[in-house]
């Protein structure tokens, strides 16, 4: 007797504690169900996990609702597959997987799924709507319009929220009119639903109807001011509708409200990167919500495409790099991110990259000068000529032709076509007189051409507007040396030298300041010079040969043989060494001496 009470008292305590857990699971539910719709999403993600973790599989499918609500799809799709492994037959886990792969663009997946979840419970308006969407989607209109058909006799809740979906799936046909039937009930059944409200609102902004999607979302947001989704749907409306600072006060709503719903983080790092386009102080405030979007969403490749885009702008060249590279790996081929990478592989100097990148872009006009000298630098002139021939069509006479003309007459200089060079730079210093470029490259076509006293005259020019390089400064040494300008040909080398000490062309200007001083006999001034010169040149035989004359005048035999020596190796026929070196062979004995 005393075994059978001790037993029925152990069954007592069994159902009283499974009835304890039953309604811990049902308050914890019910806690996080009242704190998604009043959008307290984080008390709700906290209910519904701590359901979860007991094994319950509304628990884990209120996890991916709550995901679902912050735009979070990864997250959602791993919680609705735990629901779906702790209760095969509950319907809702089945019907989420279906939504994540909708959300994601992946209707041909979805599809079954949604068919699935519409089969194990035949009244799931969610379910319905989903596949209703998903067929409209893949072009089976007439199906989706039967599936919203049968939903909008589900009483005055979900029955304007189908009729909403068939007025859109109407549209999708082109069948104006009874879409217009369709959204005009759907308004008129439930005027105060701010979902109603909003699924028109989106389904004007899928059509590009921005002007009709604005006062649909407005009304929405009037109607429950705290729905991060809709202020972010009427924040993407005002900006495609070019109201960005309305926009901009929509998106900040958003994100004060739930600043884990990543489409409102990526909604405010997009303007603000847009913003910064045209004031790139805005740039700096992009990067916060962009990066917390690619945090939030690591699995969509728009996120990275505009961050890295971002992070270019701010100067993260390799970070920028990386995640544009990661946006393309993952599905990005935005006409936008492929001219951003060609300008990062153009300043890694990864040209084959860069130009492949450009191709696949949208390259503007300030993109074309670096297309084209890519174009050079690899050897492909014609089509550098034809880029720079395209951006002086654009605008003859702005400060970008004058750079195409310049560049152009580079190209001839090169090819040794001076009188074609020199007119294109004539033409391009019509656009800006203080072209130094083309001022200093005219200068030296006309010397080529024979024509010293105009290229003197050029020469002076360019060295006085590029006072601080010294090439322009050698090569008026030059044409001045040839005019017989000695005093100012030495003033010019020397302020060659002054700029430049250690290139080749320091090595001939030293050379010729070497010179000057051996024709004023200043022996101990030359030496310095002349040896500078051939450091800096070791094959300059003229500078050997001039060291050694220095040498042998100031009365080191023993360097200016050595220095001749020099002059012979490299040029085995040259006379004055030749000559040089037996005016300083010893005389043989008994020899006459010299004249008296």
């Amino acid at each position: 007797m005393n075994t059978q009470r001790g037993t029925l008292l152990l069954i007592a305590f069994g159902l009283v504690a499974a009835l304890a857990v039953s309604v811990a699971h049902a308050d914890r539910i019910t806690d996080g169900e009242r704190a998604l719709k009043a959008g307290r999403l984080d008390e709700a993600l906290q209910a519904f996990q701590a359901a979860a973790a007991e094994g319950n599989a509304r628990g884990a499918a209120g996890v991916g609702r709550v995901w679902l609500r912050r735009g979070r799809l990864e997250p959602a799709m791993e919680a609705f597959k735990r629901a779906a492994g702790m209760d095969a037959t509950y319907a809702y886990a089945v019907y989420g997987q279906g939504e994540v792969l909708r959300r994601q663009g992946h209707c041909d997946d979805a599809l079954p799924l949604f068919r699935q979840a519409t089969q194990m419970d035949r009244r799931f308006p969610e379910a319905q709507l989903g596949l209703g969407n998903c067929l409209a989607a893949t072009g089976h209109v007439d199906q989706a319009i039967a599936a919203f058909s049968d939903g909008a006799k589900w009483g005055r809740e979900w029955g304007p929220r189908f009729l909403v979906a068939r007025g859109a799936a109407q549209m999708s046909r082109d069948s104006l009119r009874l879409a217009g039937i369709d959204f005009t009930r759907a308004r008129e059944q439930a005027p105060k639903d701010p979902e109603i409200r909003r699924a028109t609102g989106d389904f004007y902004m899928q059509r590009g109807t921005w002007a009709l999607a604005i006062p649909e979302l407005e009304a929405a947001v009037a109607l429950d001011s705290n729905d991060v989704a809709t202020w972010t749907s009427l924040g993407q409306a005002l900006f495609f509708g070019e109201r960005y600072d309305e926009s901009l006060q929509a998106f900040r709503r958003a994100t004060a409200l739930d600043t884990a719903y990543a489409p409102a983080q990526l909604g405010l790092g997009n303007l603000m990167f847009r913003a910064g386009l045209a004031d790139p102080r805005r740039f700096a405030e992009a990067r916060e919500p962009l990066e917390r979007y690619t945090r939030m969403a690591p699995e969509d490749a728009k996120g990275w495409s505009l961050l890295g885009r971002l992070y270019a702008r701010l100067g993260y060249r390799d970070s920028a790099l990386t995640d544009m590279q990661k946006a393309e790996t993952m599905g990005d081929k935005s006409k936008e991110l492929y001219t951003a990478l060609g300008r990062a592989y153009s300043d890694r100097k990864e040209w084959a990259q860069a130009l492949d990148a450009f191709s696949k872009g949208e390259p503007g006009p300030e993109d074309a000068t670096v297309i084209a000298q890519i174009f050079e630098v690899t050897g492909h002139p014609a089509s550098a000529d034809s880029v720079y021939l395209t951006m002086i069509g654009r605008d003859s006479t702005g400060a970008r032709a004058g750079f195409a003309y310049t560049q152009r007459a580079k190209m001839r200089f090169r090819e040794k076509d001076y009188p074609t060079a020199e007119a294109l730079f004539s033409r391009a210093l019509t656009i800006d007189a203080r072209n130094g470029e083309a001022t200093f490259y005219r200068g030296l076509c006309l010397k080529e051409m024979q024509r010293n006293p105009e290229a003197l005259v050029a020469l002076r020019a360019a060295a006085q507007i590029d006072s601080a390089k010294a090439d322009r400064f050698f090569w008026l040494g030059v044409v001045a040396d040839a005019e017989k300008q000695s005093a100012e040909a030495e003033q010019a080398f020397q302020r060659s030298t002054d700029l430049d000490s250690t290139s080749a062309l320091a090595g001939k200007a030293y050379r010729q300041l070497g010179f000057y001083r051996l024709l004023r006999r200043q022996w101990p001034a030359a030496i310095p010079l002349l040896r500078r010169a051939v450091d800096l040149d070791a094959s300059d035989s003229q500078a050997w040969l001039w060291l050694a004359q220095g040498y042998q005048n100031s009365g080191n035999r023993a360097r200016a043989t050595e220095s001749y020596q020099k002059v012979l190796a490299l040029d085995p026929d040259n006379a004055s060494a030749k000559k040089g070196l037996k005016s300083l062979a010893p005389r043989k004995a008994g020899s006459a001496g010299p004249p008296g």
